[in-house]
């Protein structure tokens, strides 16, 4: 039976898992390719010394830069049909890729992208509450598998999240690179930063619109 809380889901969850640290890890940049005017109209990016240059298309600071990894860690080519992870080649960050995405869950494969789940860290000071399919689950389901070599899988989190973002995607989205992350959904990823306003809530991204938000940790994402 999972866990002995039980949770009604609502709303759809297929998010992306980080391993290893980023601690001083460049910060990716944000994709943004148009330049503004101050009314919000697209204008001709300007050059050193016109109006309105220094805006962010304006730079490209490490680029977005990605690998293709198989299930043993193996870098791929580019145009490799099928792929368990992603390398993060900017942040140095491994993330796991979602499969079957056909808006029906499958929780004896913790990769499928349809699987939603509530939030819950044991280890958090605040941690949630535990349902049948909740983080925890998921987190212990990629370990206990040593899936892709690893047995230190965890959320990212926001900030980490957040670098997944291309903001010149707009909603709805997904507001990600989809040669990498094909298969992610619309909809909101939970981190693993607890709220600071609300600690029965969680951050999260939406990748509809490429925003962060915040829910409660009994939501399912």
């Amino acid at each position: 039976m999972g866990k002995k809380a039980m949770m009604v889901f609502g709303v759809l969850w297929a998010v992306v898992f980080a391993v290893g640290l980023a601690l001083a890890a460049p910060v990716p940049d944000t994709g943004v390719t148009k330049c503004y005017d101050d009314a919000g109209n697209v204008i001709t990016c300007p050059s050193p010394g016109q109006r309105f240059y220094g805006q962010d298309a304006n730079y490209t600071i490490n680029p977005p830069s990605y690998t293709k990894l198989d299930s043993n860690g193996n870098a791929l080519a580019v145009s490799a049909t099928s792929w368990a992870m992603v390398r993060d080649n900017v942040t140095g960050l491994i993330w796991e890729v979602k499969k079957d995405k056909d808006d029906v869950p499958h929780y004896d494969n913790p990769h499928d992208a349809d699987n939603t789940y509530t939030w819950y860290d044991p280890s958090d000071p605040y941690p949630g509450t535990p349902s049948d399919h909740d983080t925890d689950d998921f987190l212990d389901a990629l370990n206990g598998a040593r899936f892709g070599g690893f047995d230190d899988w965890r959320l990212p989190t926001i900030k980490e999240l957040a670098y997944l973002v291309d903001y010149s995607i707009s909603y709805p989205g997904p507001t990600i690179n989809t040669t990498y992350f094909p298969n992610t959904v619309s909809s909101g990823y939970w981190s693993s930063t607890t709220d600071a306003y609300d600690t029965n809530g969680a951050r999260l991204v939406i990748f509809y619109s490429g925003i962060d938000g915040c829910n409660y940790k009994s939501d399912s994402n």
